[in-house]
């Protein structure tokens, strides 16, 4: 089997969480097209890859069973198979840059070679790229601490990080002992709510010194940092040429997915201590990253995972609510201290190219906002200080508040 395994919370993966491992690493449907979708980042491998640290991680009994639930003529043998035969071929977006002998972190080394001619041109389609290289450069030239960069699959692996043996001792100690110290039941802080109208590479400014700040980055889940290289302009790559970001998403790729990538389905990523930068004020700001995706409705499918049936409103609200209820609890877990001086700005995930409807977003939000979590005593915005629901657009959301 595999020389390195990933970190596996055993106790808290879920059938549909094996389904989903399953629906990207032997995918049902065997095309060209499939192949292009899972093969072209090397999601298909990262998905491999987390199937046979299952397979070697000690008791794995209940997930074993789970997965011979899926397919009891499972052939572990095929599977490091074509793990093994994916890890030896460069992966498609790498050759789309011709970018083949720059090896692991291929995408901040071209960009790196690059930075010098960049640093000539007065021309905007490479504008941001550049800056982002330029602050990783002088900030993040080492990357990002094994306790920054953290991965959680579903809500259930958070609830319980506050259990013995139930954490990643790599990357959650802090968060396991920060909740023994301050139990979210006992957190009774401002918790609220109110809409922002600004860019979120402002708004993270607007914030009050001494506060600490989390922000949701919309995210692509098959692409680190999305078209970052081609200075494409949506909330994520903005995040990314306004801060290091890029460099830890990177990190999370080459270090904790084996030199590939995906985001779960159920779960998000984690990024601790990532900087933003104002070039006019020339101001920085610490703030943290919850790093998940919606699913795409728009039916081009960039998505990585297939999308609810159009049909079945039911099963999107009820598989985004197990997303929301993720993006809420990495962030009660991950506050300083109770979380009497965390912001948390959320906004409009999903909205834009993946076509979700702006009220269903809206709407479960609040819900899971104003309803206790985590085993909290009231709704677990009282987690928190301040929630800002950020967008460039103006919202009617008052009502909801």
């Amino acid at each position: 089997m595999t020389n390195t395994r990933a970190y596996i919370p055993v106790h808290a993966l879920r059938k549909i969480d094996i389904d989903s491992i399953f629906s990207i690493a032997l995918p049902l449907i065997n095309n060209n097209e499939i192949h292009k979708r899972y093969d072209y980042h090397h999601n298909r491998r990262t998905m491999l890859y987390f199937l046979l640290s299952i397979y070697s991680t000690p008791n794995n009994e209940r997930l074993m069973c789970l997965i011979n639930e899926y397919n009891p003529e499972i052939n572990w043998i095929y599977i490091e198979k074509n793990y093994n035969d994916l890890k030896n071929i460069i992966e498609s977006y790498q050759r789309q840059y011709h970018a083949e002998s720059f090896g692991n972190y291929w995408e901040l080394n071209y960009a790196e070679k690059f930075r010098n001619y960049w640093e000539l041109q007065e021309d905007s389609d490479i504008l941001g790229p550049k800056q982002s290289c330029r602050y990783i450069s002088k900030y993040r030239f080492n990357g990002f601490l094994p306790e920054e960069l953290k991965i959680y699959w579903n809500y259930n692996e958070i609830r319980d990080l506050n259990k013995n043996n139930h954490f990643n001792p790599i990357t959650d100690t802090d968060t396991h002992d920060n909740l023994l110290k301050s139990p979210v039941n006992t957190r009774e802080n401002s918790g609220i709510i109110q809409f922002i109208q600004l860019n979120i590479e402002n708004a993270v400014f607007q914030v009050p010194e001494g506060k600490q700040v989390i922000v949701l980055d919309f995210a692509n889940e098959r692409i680190p940092g999305g078209y970052f290289l081609e200075n494409v302009q949506t909330q994520e790559e903005v995040i990314l040429y306004n801060s290091d970001g890029y460099r830890a998403l990177l990190d999370l790729k080459y270090k904790m997915m084996d030199g590939s990538y995906m985001l779960p389905e159920y779960g998000v990523a984690y990024m601790k201590r990532v900087r933003f930068f104002q070039n006019i004020s020339e101001k920085e700001r610490i703030t943290d990253l919850i790093v998940t995706a919606c699913y795409d409705l728009s039916g081009i499918d960039k998505g990585l995972y297939k999308p609810p049936s159009h049909e079945n409103l039911e099963d999107l609200r009820s598989r985004t609510f197990e997303k929301f209820q993720a993006i809420i609890a990495s962030a009660v877990a991950n506050t300083e201290g109770n979380g009497k001086d965390t912001y948390l700005l959320l906004g409009p995930i999903g909205t834009a190219v993946f076509a979700n409807d702006i009220q269903m977003i809206i709407d479960l939000f609040f819900k899971i906002l104003n309803e206790p979590l985590l085993n909290s005593k009231r709704a677990i915005r009282y987690a928190f200080d301040q929630i800002w629901f950020v967008s460039i657009d103006k919202l009617d959301i008052s009502i909801r508040i």
